[in-house]
Formats: C-alpha cells, structure tokens, sequence
C-alpha cells in the first residue's frame, strides 16, 4: 500500500506546516487541538496504511476498497487542516468577539481557595452521585444504566460536577507549596472525582486530570520552569521536557485503555466482544476511542451516493436541543451524527464518531470540509487568545484542556453545542462569580488605599500624643 503511505506522510508534512504556523507553545489550545487530530487522523490512517490493522467494524469494509479510501480519506485531511490554517489566520479580525465561548479570569485564585473549592465541590459532586448509586443499586448499575440500558440523560447535567471540582483539584495542587500533606490530599480529592466520573460511564475526568498533571508537571514544575528559561524559547529543544512531554500521551493511552477494561469487567465479566481475541493495535485503538478515522471512511464511501446529505439539520438540530426546553418547549431528543451512521448500519446505542470532518461532510459534501475547518480555526485561534494565560495559571490550563478536549476536540463538531452547555457554561458561570468576587475584591483594596492621609497620621498622632497621668 504504497499509495496511501505517501498520502499519510504528505499529511504529516501539512500538519507540521500547519503546527509550526500556528502553535505558540506545545502545550496551548492550537497545539493541543492539532495533537488530537494527528492521534485521530493521521496515527490512525497510518496504522491502516502499515497493514497492521484493517478498518473498524471488520464486517462493514469487507467488500470495500480500502487502499483507495485511504487516498481519498487522507486529501480529505490535508483539505481540513489547510482550511483550519486559513479560519486561524484570515479570520482574525473575529477572533476577539468569539473569545465569548471561552472563561476569562482576571487573576489567580488564592491556593487557600482552591482547596476550599476542591472539598466542597467533591463533597457536592459524591453526594450527587451516591444519590445514583442508591437510585440503581450502586456504582455497577449507575455503571449499567448508563452505557447499556442510556436510562440518565435527565441527569447528565450533573456531571459537570466532578469535572469542575477535578480541574480545581488540579489548580490547587500546583498552587499549594512545600505542603506534602496537603498536595496529597488534593490528589486524593482529584482521584475520587475521576472514580466518581468513572460509575457514570465516562473516563473523560479520570484521563484530563492525569493529563493536566502530567504535562502541568512540565509548565509549573522544575523541569517546566528550566525549559522556561530558554533563551531561544523553543521548550521542546529542552531534551528532558522533550522525553516527559512524549511520554504523557503514552501514559494517557494506558490509563483510558485500564479504565475500559475495568468497565467491561464490570458490565460483562470480561472484555467486551469488540475487542476480546483482536490484535493489539485493534484493541488499543478501540479501547481508546482511537477508530474515529474509520467511520469518517464509512462517510466517504456511502454518501452522498448511497445516503443523502443532512443539509446542515445536525448543527441546526444540536444546537437547539442545546437551548432548554422552557424556553423552546418540548422537542425530540437529538441523535448526533455518530450514533446516526451506527444506525444506519447496526443497531446499536453508541455511535460511530467521525471528528469533525465527518459531521461537516455528512452535512454539506466536500465544501462542509472547507466550511468547517475555516470555523473550527476560527474558534481554536480564540481559545489559543482567552487561554493564552495558561502557562501561568493552573486553573487557567484545566480550562483549557477541557474545552480542546472535551467540547471543540479537533475543531467544532455537530454536538458542540449541547456539550458547550454542559459543560462549558458551568465552568463559565463559576468563572463569571469568582471574577465578580475578584473585582469586589480590588474595589475595597483601591477605596481604602484611596483615604486621605491625614486621617490616619492624625489618629496616630493623637494615640501618640495622648496625656500622661
């Protein structure tokens, strides 16, 4: 498969093209956005390309020309990474005004805080899920209800819990120093979440916290403030921040492949039959949610010549069930385009991801490629602005990786919208209070500092001056 290894290596060289372009930092909301689309778009292809695995689901290429999706899969890439370079660098004038999306303080918090937050926010975050755990008979059947029976959705909102009360875990504990005891109750804290999070199906909290430790280790730790101090300023020439910043993604892997196993244990006693008696590469990948580029190959070859483009209803769609329901009344429940392309070919609960390039090419063709990689730059050029103080605050840096991670992983997908809501509005809400309290906060210093000086000289005086008995 010559062909398609030359087209995954022509990728490569756009993708770095488009990183050094754009990237400031290896660690800020551009670099963290292209990361994901090279471990979705071009490690996956790769392996493909390699012969070491074939595409997921087996059953549904095995009459297909895979060599020749590939080709066209792979100019689909190359396509959607340009565009995203132009929506970054043509479209700058409204990269302030989209900055909106994104939560902006307007100072550290105290570490003091931090750890007050962290406590209660868990305690807030267990309590709520205990309440689960009573409602379907304990953390195996929230477990249950959640990725088999989908019986929660009237409670998904409260999972934004846990991963705000993480992200503060993880800004506590690089803001409290020289306090062992205390850094280790915080990431006993941050863990409890992460197992919290992990009963209602999701590994998300579990992952991003290790992740935002790991690689914080590397802005707020020593090694990250050695590579600080380079005078070219180039961190990734550092050769030890070098060899800890690739290991994150390996250890990040790891961890979300245990988390699956230790799922399925759970729920059937074994590994489920997707990935039980598969190769390595095809257990890892699926385990890891690593096969989005397969079903984006699923779009490439079934639409629009055996299925009709959407025409755009499914970021019409997501974004209205996004708005609550007291406001637009009652309204079916939004099938995202994952779960619609599993559909159309198994019936099944969970979907088939396709990143962003397929929601955007299910949608409009070929033009919803360019269409969707101008806006996704667009929108990954502002968070790389709102988060840009992220290598001096923490919980600036937690931010950060949730909104790339979370809710625009890759760029802006179908289901954005109801994920901004959930999660991205909470964290906005809580940076809205703490700024207000911050604003109060610096009125009363400046007020005070603002008195007349005399007033104190002269009470001071007269202390002073008061009469001897």
């Amino acid at each position: 498969m010559i062909g398609p290894l030359l087209a995954v290596a022509a990728s490569f060289v756009v993708w770095g093209l488009v990183y050094r372009s754009l990237v400031v930092h290896p660690l800020d909301a551009m670099a963290l956005t292209l990361y994901y689309l090279a471990l979705q778009l071009l490690w996956r292809p790769l392996m493909l390309a390699l012969g070491l695995d074939t595409p997921f689901p087996t059953l549904l290429f095995e009459e297909r020309d895979t060599e020749t999706l590939l080709l066209v899969g792979q100019a689909v890439v190359v396509g959607f990474l340009l565009a995203l370079w132009a929506g970054a660098r043509l479209l700058s004038p409204l990269v302030r005004p989209v900055t909106v999306l994104y939560p902006q303080l307007r100072g550290p918090m105290a570490p003091r805080t931090l750890v007050v937050l962290t406590v209660v926010l868990t305690a807030a975050a267990f309590v709520a899920t205990a309440a689960l755990w009573v409602r379907y008979g304990g953390p195996s059947g929230l477990l249950q209800a959640s990725k088999v029976d989908r019986d929660i959705a009237d409670s998904r909102a409260l999972r934004a819990i846990p991963m705000l009360a993480a992200l503060l875990g993880v800004a506590a504990f690089f803001s409290v120093r020289g306090a062992r005891l205390q850094r280790l109750m915080i990431f006993g804290l941050i863990a409890v979440n992460g197992y919290l999070s992990w009963t209602w199906g999701a590994r998300d909290v579990p992952v991003l916290s290790v992740v935002a430790l790991l690689a914080g280790s590397l802005i707020f730790g020593r090694t990250g403030r050695r590579a600080a101090r380079r005078p070219d300023g180039h961190w990734l020439r550092d050769p030890r921040w070098r060899r800890r910043f690739l290991l994150v993604p390996v250890l990040a892997v790891l961890l979300a492949f245990t988390l699956r196993t230790a799922r399925d244990t759970v729920l059937w006693g074994e590994l489920a039959p997707s990935i039980v008696g598969q190769g390595a590469v095809r257990q890892v990948a699926v385990a890891t949610n690593n096969t989005f580029y397969d079903a984006l190959l699923l779009y490439l070859d079934d639409w629009p010549d055996r299925f009709d483009l959407t025409g755009g209803a499914d970021f019409v769609d997501g974004s209205v069930s996004a708005v609550p329901s007291v406001l637009v009344g009652p309204q079916d429940p939004f099938v995202s385009p994952a779960v619609q392309l599993a559909q159309t070919y198994i019936d099944r609960n969970n979907g088939f991801p396709a990143t962003p390039v397929g929601d955007w090419y299910v949608n409009f063709g070929f033009p919803g490629i360019v269409l969707g990689g101008l806006l996704s730059g667009l929108v990954v050029r502002a968070a790389q602005l709102a988060f840009r103080r992220f290598a001096r605050d923490p919980l600036v840096w937690g931010f950060s990786l949730v909104f790339m991670i979370r809710i625009f992983p890759g760029g802006v997908w179908a289901t954005s919208a109801p994920k901004w809501v959930a999660f991205g509005l909470p964290i906005l809400a809580f940076t809205w209070l703490v700024n207000m309290f911050v604003r109060r906060a610096r009125e009363g210093r400046d007020g005070s500092s603002r008195l007349p000086p005399t007033v104190g000289a002269d009470a001071l005086d007269t202390e002073r001056k008061a009469p001897v008995p």
